[in-house]
């Protein structure tokens, strides 16, 4: 996320770099993806103990409180970045946020797990075209894209875990669909988007084909 992010910033941004502006950009992904991840760890701490993963709240590395405590100011940080590269970039910090605490604490267990990753991973470019302050109308296409990706990723990084999140009753969308019925999901998500990205690239080549028509004529 954050690579990808950045990389969305630098071609943004690449006739006029700024390096403050990629900096907080950096900030806003990073502490958006540590709060997820923290917030998630301790909500998750019971069944992670359970399963024997060996996490560092499991080994007593640290608390889970104090693990909380560090995802909410991680998340803190992101919206400061967000809120310092613009009004647009704090709204979309803050529903990126919202949709993995939403994740964390009331989803990952119901056949919306889905959801939150559906509505935050097109989030990553306009990040990107935020830290330039720019949106150009061809960020549409990163809705569709980014939605079926994210369900393809979603389910298969929760196949490996089918069982086991059966057995705990963390019935997400992968539990519920079954190994079988998820992964041909994940494949029809996959080639979805990549359908639409060569179809989204073949428009804006067409369009700046046309336009260079139009000025040459």
């Amino acid at each position: 996320m954050i690579v990808t992010g950045l990389a969305f910033g630098l071609i943004a941004g690449r006739h006029h770099l700024q390096a403050g502006r990629l900096a907080l950009l950096a900030g806003l992904l990073a502490g958006n993806q540590y709060a997820a991840g923290a917030l998630n760890d301790a909500v998750d701490a019971d069944l992670d103990a359970a399963s024997g993963r060996g996490k560092p709240i499991e080994r007593g590395v640290i608390s889970r409180r104090a693990v909380t405590l560090l995802a909410l100011a991680a998340g803190a940080g992101s919206l400061l970045c967000g809120a310092l590269l613009g009004p647009v970039t704090f709204a979309l910090a803050a529903a990126g946020l919202g949709c993995a605490f939403a994740y964390d604490l009331w989803l990952k267990g119901s056949a919306a797990s889905v959801a939150p990753f559906a509505l935050a991973l097109p989030l990553i470019p306009l990040f990107g075209y935020g830290a330039a302050g720019r949106f150009p109308a061809v960020l549409w296409w990163a809705w569709p894209i980014g939605a079926l990706a994210a369900v393809a990723i979603h389910l298969a990084d929760a196949l490996p875990d089918v069982e086991s999140d059966r057995a705990a009753g963390v019935n997400g969308l992968a539990p519920r669909l079954g190994v079988r019925r998820a992964v041909a999901l994940c494949a029809a998500g996959y080639s979805l988007a990549v359908a639409l990205a060569l179809a989204s690239g073949l428009r804006a080549a067409a369009g700046d084909r046309d336009r260079l028509i139009v000025a040459a004529g």
